[in-house]
């Protein structure tokens, strides 16, 4: 039977519900959003603070997030995974992390420090240290060394480092301290099935974790202590979302004051970082059973909007909403979550997770992280003296929107030119394809920011010299990206030959194609390729590289991967390219011989972009600038073009504000 009027729940907004206090036991959270313990790589090689690490957690403190975790910080130097990973390790650690907890309490924020060993994860080129582990089982997807079993001296030793690592996070000020028992870690390891082998008592899956929760508990009586739980490994012959449970249940939950809910080991990454194609809040039926065990529950998992977690709070599942890739895309987020407002999306695309191996946690779409310390304010102009510059941007792909949006927010009267019917460039095509579903979330961010400033955005023109100085711009931003290139080869020019870009420039998704032959295997061409051949189109695919789109990293085609391997339809050539296309053939050539095979239908040519000639003399008297993959960096990604539109959005403020400067002296 339907509630009655007077018997339904009221709606509830998301500020007021992300914004309520919550006790976790003898610490009281101003708000329920959580700095996840995302790591960036920001520290120094011994595993200390460094001030762009704090600005950086600051930053989300500044801006209303009630706890701000670090990184999973090693407890002992054998157990660092990444080079500049934080550490609590040593007493020379507690001084840098004890200024944090005094700058986050300032901002009214608390400090949390996740406490973490990489076990079988780690390598001795990072660590120094070889591999330990409960069992001599190696990883191969961090670089495959083999670890050492560990003894139970050492395993009570690690346990031991645990408490030790504690003690030194209560002297720095620490307010909460979460246990790391998820993600493939050490203490994970010694649950699962598919790590631990042992046959004395830590062949027990439960066994390792109690230890050390009883020596973090006897080292930090006073501050909140939880712990991170992979509810779902995520790998075959590993936990079974039942197992982890029971052995949750019977730990010592007595001596913990909450849970945090996450998934996934290092063969089952896709669980741990998600990428667009999975929902929102997927976790909440994993974690709605933790509710039995009595404590405060926190949630992570693609809660990427205010209205998402925040649901997942009013829906019973979770207590505190653990947010990672959102504020990371921008740190203003907790803001608009607490009182309204925009913020930039993340994307999903995985590029932070993927630079971490290589010490670049960067962010597609917020071009500030991983280029050394926070970016100062861009300048404002026209506002105080002097006319405000006219500026147009030729061009609306991510460069080019970039640029407006900085430009148009810090005082600048911009118009964007933009010959397609839509904003968005190469990222709106991509924003199409079955990997990519929250691209499009980027372009109607911008769009609405463009909105709120007044921008005049012109569709359908194209900016000739004319038309642009009867703008009589002050500034042109050239961000005409590029073109694609077609090698000279006998049948380039048929019919049936499309550039890839130009096509789905064309083309919808309901315009299908019934075979497609896609030469190229770069990143365009693995997307498309997915996207036709889930949508029932017989795929060939031939490349020159040796293995699908190399300048992606390994999360951002975790997903892609496995179906195109898995699709009958499907053939990929690799190593291999095209000299001849036939009618309905093409002539294959792999480095020892060239072979005609079978190629039906359309033919979309993937080999890169050039950038289009520029006229930067066509403008008159206006500074001219260009950017994106017009600059000559063509084939960039998404977020070398924001970050190019970017710069060059603040270099004319800085030439403006400077020339409004000159003039008031």
């Amino acid at each position: 039977m339907p509630a009655s009027a007077a018997t339904e729940r009221p709606a509830v907004s998301a500020q007021s519900v992300l914004g309520r206090p919550l006790d976790l036991g003898r610490v009281r959270l101003p708000n329920r959003i959580v700095s996840a313990p995302m790591e960036r790589n920001y520290c120094t090689p011994e595993g200390f603070m460094t001030e762009l690490y704090r600005d950086y957690l600051l930053r989300r403190a500044r801006e209303g997030v009630g706890l701000v975790f670090t990184e999973a910080t090693f407890v002992r130097a054998d157990g660092r995974g990444r080079t500049h990973q934080l550490g609590m390790h040593r007493d020379e650690c507690v001084p840098g992390v004890r200024a944090l907890a005094d700058a986050l309490h300032a901002q009214g924020s608390l400090l949390g420090m996740e406490l973490n060993h990489g076990g079988r994860t780690v390598q001795a080129t990072v660590s120094g240290f070889p591999a330990v582990a409960p069992s001599p089982i190696p990883c191969e997807v961090s670089g495959g060394e083999m670890p050492r079993e560990l003894a139970i001296r050492e395993i009570e030793e690690l346990a031991r480092a645990f408490g030790e690592a504690a003690a030194r996070c209560v002297a720095a000020g620490t307010d909460v301290i979460e246990i790391h028992g998820g993600h493939g870690y050490l203490i994970h390891q010694f649950m699962s099935p598919l790590y631990n082998r042992r046959a004395d008592r830590f062949g027990d899956p439960g066994e390792f974790l109690a230890l050390v929760i009883d020596r973090v508990r006897e080292a930090a009586p006073e501050l909140a202590i939880g712990l991170r739980v992979s509810a779902v490994e995520g790998a075959e012959g590993g936990l079974t979302a039942e197992q982890q449970f029971d052995i949750i249940a019977e730990t010592r939950l007595d001596l913990l004051d909450y849970l945090d809910i996450s998934a996934g080991n290092y063969e089952a990454g896709e669980w741990i970082i998600q990428s667009g194609e999975w929902s929102p809040g997927f976790l909440a039926p994993y974690a709605r059973r933790y509710r039995e065990l009595g404590l405060p529950l926190g949630m992570a998992g693609r809660l990427n909007t205010p209205e998402a977690a925040a649901r997942a709070i009013t829906d019973g599942v979770t207590d505190f909403v653990t947010i990672g890739r959102a504020l990371h895309a921008d740190p203003t987020w907790a803001r608009a979550a607490l009182s309204g407002g925009s913020y930039r999306p993340c994307i999903a695309c995985n590029v932070c997770i993927d630079g971490l191996g290589d010490g670049a946690v960067t962010c597609s779409v917020n071009p500030e992280v991983g280029r050394g310390r926070v970016f100062l304010p861009a300048p404002t102009v026209g506002r105080t003296g002097g006319d405000a510059p006219r500026v147009v941007v030729v061009g609306a792909g991510p460069a080019g929107l970039s640029a407006a949006v900085l430009l148009s927010e810090n005082g600048a009267d911009v118009t964007v030119l933009e010959e397609r019917d839509r904003l968005g460039g190469q990222l709106e095509l991509a924003s199409r394809q079955q990997p990519n579903p929250e691209f499009g979330r980027y372009l109607r961010w911008a769009s609405e920011r463009l909105a709120a400033r007044g921008v005049d955005v012109r569709l359908n023109t194209r900016a000739g010299g004319a038309l642009v100085s009867s703008l009589s711009p002050d500034a042109v931003v050239l961000a005409t990206g590029g073109a694609g290139n077609t090698p000279a080869i006998p049948g380039i020019d048929g019919e049936r030959v499309h550039d890839l870009r130009d096509w789905l420039t064309r083309h919808e998704s309901d315009d299908l194609p019934g075979a497609v032959t896609i030469w190229g295997n770069d990143g365009p061409a693995m997307s498309v390729a997915d996207t036709l051949a889930s949508r029932g189109v017989r795929v060939l695919m031939v490349g020159a590289q040796p293995r699908i789109a190399p300048e992606f990293g390994r999360r951002s085609k975790i997903l892609v991967l496995p179906r195109l391997a898995a699709n009958p339809d499907v053939r990929m050539i690799f190593g291999a390219t095209i000299d001849e296309i036939g009618d309905d053939r093409v002539l294959v050539h792999d480095g020892a011989e060239r072979t005609w095979i079978d190629a039906p239908g359309i033919v979309l040519v993937s080999q890169g972009v050039h950038a289009r000639p520029l006229d930067r003399d066509a403008y008159g008297d206006a500074h001219t600038f260009v950017a994106g993959d017009a600059a000559g960096r063509p084939g960039s990604s998404v977020r070398a073009s924001i970050v190019s539109g970017t710069d060059t959005a603040r270099r004319i403020l800085d030439l403006y504000a400077g020339e409004a400067k000159a003039v008031a002296s």
